[in-house]
């Protein structure tokens, strides 16, 4: 038989022990914050889109599962935004993680003007909300003039 000590022991080793270090944190803690300084600009390739590897929850505690990012793209200030690409991040276990990402969008047309956002997502799922949001007009034809060169001389 079981004594009322034991029993509690038993039943206080089994609510403890779950694996975990630290104490339980709710879902919406894990959520990776907002990517802030999402910039942009035109280039020959087309969109170029830079920011900051995401380092913390919204709770402020530091992420370390990131997983990746969605890049999003809106041709007007009243059109939805729709996913453009997926960056998926890989280097969680290295010793240095990259600390900035890029992304080229080459799907575009020349004389428009778009809007870019980003969200950053966990290895489990959790999305962020979306960062700033950029504006990038595609003016660069991507042929840039070249100079003549001189007649060799013989």
């Amino acid at each position: 038989m079981i004594t009322t000590a034991a029993a509690t022991l038993m039943l206080g080793t089994l609510l403890t022990d779950c694996g975990r270090i630290g104490p339980v944190r709710p879902p919406e803690d894990i959520v990776p914050k907002a990517i802030a300084n999402l910039a942009g600009s035109d280039a020959p390739e087309g969109a170029q889109l830079t920011w900051a590897r995401p380092d913390a929850y919204v709770d402020g505690s530091r992420m370390s599962d990131l997983g990746g990012f969605e890049v999003h793209r809106s041709k007007s200030a009243t059109a939805e935004f729709e996913r453009i690409g997926i960056l998926p991040v890989a280097d969680r276990d290295r010793f240095r993680q990259v600390k900035r990402f890029q992304y080229v969008d080459r799907a575009i047309e020349l004389g428009v003007t778009y809007r870019y956002r980003v969200v950053s997502f966990t290895i489990d799922g959790y999305v962020s909300g979306p960062s700033n949001t950029v504006t990038v007009e595609h003016k660069t034809t991507g042929r840039e003039p070249h100079a003549s060169l001189p007649t060799p001389q013989r």
